[in-house]
């Protein structure tokens, strides 16, 4: 019988016992990405600037990845339900979040949360941007932004304010508003922007900031009027309307409130499959078939970014609402 020679012994054991070192390898771990349908939860109901682009972003992004992407709408508790439900999930890129502006809101209103926005997921890509806009009833007496304020700080007591609930952008967007100004106004907390629009068109309430989404329909139809947008300039989605910090109240200099709609996935996601959907994703946000749904939408495109990119917003996005909750002394629920 053949024996092998010592060397090539030594070399055959030394192969059999670096194979013992290797980590058993899951069944379907080495399927090439993605290999099935994946998910996005939307924490929001249908309509929601979250929920509009996860169902755009899911059409053009299933024709990339060449498989389903389904929206999975899990609402409750202003989108904790969803939010919890996501960072549960297994981190192999097939449970994704589709979540907003209230994620970093949240830790800065709330004394107890089910996770933490900044340790428990994955950023992938901020997608779109939500303008806010000061909206009063279409025949209010106001000429401009600077008369509407004018009014307010001589009579705040006449004066109401209309949210879309307690906590939410618009209540900071808000409260953010009248710090600067120094002015207190008593505010109304609705179930969200339709029935707080239908006050303020009723004039139950006299003015508040909402999403662009939601309140431009209102404006094109003669129903509101817009005094300015809360950004550093004006914007395209609200033609003519001046931006708050171009005014000549020099409280709101700088003066800027944008919702985000942005895609995370859960804490431990492998660096190839969060750098591969970044990929996919900014490719389907730069195409002008994408831009233009979201613009019709009333929702901008978020500017092209990196899952670190999108980890340090998350990180300056949450300082600055609490920063507000802080200046305005909104109590922590």
């Amino acid at each position: 019988m053949h024996r092998p020679s010592p060397l090539r012994y030594r070399l055959f054991a030394a192969a059999v016992f670096a194979a013992t070192l290797l980590p058993a390898v899951p069944a379907g771990a080495q399927d090439t990405y993605p290999a099935k349908p994946i998910r996005i939860i939307a924490p929001f109901p249908p309509g929601n600037s979250s929920d509009v682009a996860a169902r755009f972003l899911g059409e053009q992004l299933a024709a990339r990845l060449k498989q389903p992407v389904v929206v999975d709408n899990r609402v409750g508790a202003a989108g904790q339900v969803g939010t919890a439900y996501a960072a549960k999930a297994e981190p192999d890129g097939y449970t994704l979040l589709m979540t907003s502006t209230s994620a970093t809101i949240s830790p800065a209103i709330y004394k107890s949360m089910p996770y933490d926005i900044l340790e428990d997921f994955t950023p992938i890509v901020r997608v779109a941007i939500a303008p806010m806009v000061l909206l009063v009833k279409a025949d209010a007496p106001y000429a401009s932004l600077e008369d509407f304020v004018t009014q307010l700080r001589r009579n705040p007591e006449r004066y109401t304010y209309a949210t879309a609930g307690s906590g939410t952008i618009q209540h900071l967007a808000i409260a953010a508003f009248l710090s600067r100004l120094g002015t207190d106004v008593v505010g109304v907390p609705y179930k969200g922007s339709p029935q707080a629009l239908t006050d303020l068109i009723g004039g139950q309430v006299q003015f508040m900031f909402d999403a662009v989404l939601s309140g431009r329909p209102h404006v094109e139809s003669g129903r509101l009027k817009p005094l300015a947008v809360a950004s550093l300039a004006p914007i395209p989605q609200m033609p003519g309307v001046p931006a708050a910090a171009q005014s000549s109240i020099p409280e709101l200099k700088d003066f800027e409130i944008e919702g985000w709609v942005g895609l995370l996935g859960p804490k431990g996601m492998p660096p190839d499959i969060t750098e591969r959907l970044n990929r996919e994703i900014v490719a389907v946000l730069t195409s002008p078939a994408m831009q233009d749904k979201l613009a019709k939408a009333n929702i901008a495109v978020a500017p092209a970014n990196s899952p670190q990119d999108f980890a340090r917003f998350l990180r300056t996005d949450a300082k600055r609402w609490k920063d507000i909750v802080t200046a305005a002394r909104i109590p922590q629920e």
